[in-house]
């Protein structure tokens, strides 16, 4: 890492945390409308005197913890990416406790994983198309291996209904289809097709690769 892209990363982090319950409230306050703000507006309208603005505290109390705008979006979209992972383990759970398997499992966590990006859809098509640093935010970079970690655990826990001669593999191939088709689908769908007559096609599509 170079001195100049070491620095930047420094800057996509807040000058500090929150440890009282008015300062977190403050905290994610600024947090909070910045997100909100990217995706009703986009990128280019975020400052930090109009997220300051939109949430309700000074221009002070901002820099109090944030450098710039950049660290505010950046701590936003992280935020987005723990909620978003944390959603998709959750359905796992509930997905894999249900008793039609692996059909029924597999329709719950289809649909549950499209709910956790079609709430966030219009932020993720911002920050896709015109946050510049998207990639250099960890939690945006290593959201694909948590969600892997996510799938090989389903993957362990419910060989008695599945069955792959190379699990490891099957699993990893899997939903990295599964997830590009979902995020695609979700941001990017055509008019014609519904959500619900993609999600039906793509469950009956997995089913058909067990």
């Amino acid at each position: 890492m170079t001195a100049d892209s070491h620095r930047q990363a420094l800057e996509l982090q807040p000058k500090k945390q929150p440890r009282q319950a008015r300062a977190r409230a403050t905290f994610d306050a600024i947090v909070e409308s910045a997100a909100r703000l990217l995706a009703a507006e986009g990128y280019a309208a975020v400052s930090t005197n109009r997220v300051a603005e939109v949430a309700g505290v000074s221009i002070g109390s901002l820099y109090e913890y944030f450098p710039n705008k950049q660290s505010i979006v950046a701590t936003a979209l992280a935020r987005v990416m723990r909620e978003i992972a944390e959603e998709v383990s959750e359905s796992m759970r509930i997905a894999l406790a249900l008793d039609d398997q692996p059909r029924g499992g597999i329709d719950y966590w289809m649909r549950a994983m499209t709910a956790a990006l079609e709430k966030r859809g219009p932020l993720l098509r911002v920050a896709l198309r015109e946050v510049p640093f998207l990639w250099d935010i960890p939690e945006v970079r290593d959201l694909s291996d948590t969600l892997q970690h996510i799938a090989r655990e389903g993957g362990h826990k419910s060989q008695r209904v599945i069955h792959f001669d190379d699990l490891e593999a099957s699993t990893y191939l899997l939903m990295t289809m599964v997830w590009s088709a979902i995020l695609q689908s979700v941001l990017y769908r055509p008019a014609h097709l519904s959500r619900e007559r993609l999600t039906r096609t793509l469950v009956d599509m997995v089913i058909k690769l067990l």
